[in-house]
């Protein structure tokens, strides 16, 4: 049964149940989110928020609802923003500023060898 059915339901001998949970602290504590990247394409946005958690960073990517349903990845509607806590926003500047080079030859896009 649903919890709010049996709650209702006056069961005779019925154990109360906890309400909160015994791991953590409960109550209500407002998180303020910052943006830390932003006008990027919903697959880069989504990379971005791995490379955070990954990092043991909470992070979320927040788009327009509709141009999330109609598919969009350009435009106001398309752009997306990445969004952590604000206590780890250095740390998640941090990360992102680091960038990584593709190994071997820098400028060899082509997969042909450089003329040396």
């Amino acid at each position: 049964m649903s919890d709010a059915l049996t709650d209702a339901l006056p069961f005779p001998n019925r154990m109360p149940r906890s309400r909160t949970a015994e791991t953590t602290a409960g109550g209500r504590e407002s998180v303020r989110w910052v943006v830390v990247a932003e006008n990027l394409q919903p697959m880069e946005a989504n990379i971005i928020r791995g490379r955070l958690e990954s990092a043991d960073i909470p992070a979320m990517v927040s788009q327009e609802a509709i141009g999330a349903v109609m598919g969009l990845t350009v435009g106001p509607l398309g752009s997306a923003k990445v969004l952590v806590p604000e206590p780890v926003v250095e740390a998640a500047l941090a990360i992102l500023s680091v960038t990584f080079e593709p190994e071997g030859d820098e400028g060899n896009l082509t997969g042909t060898e450089k003329d040396e």
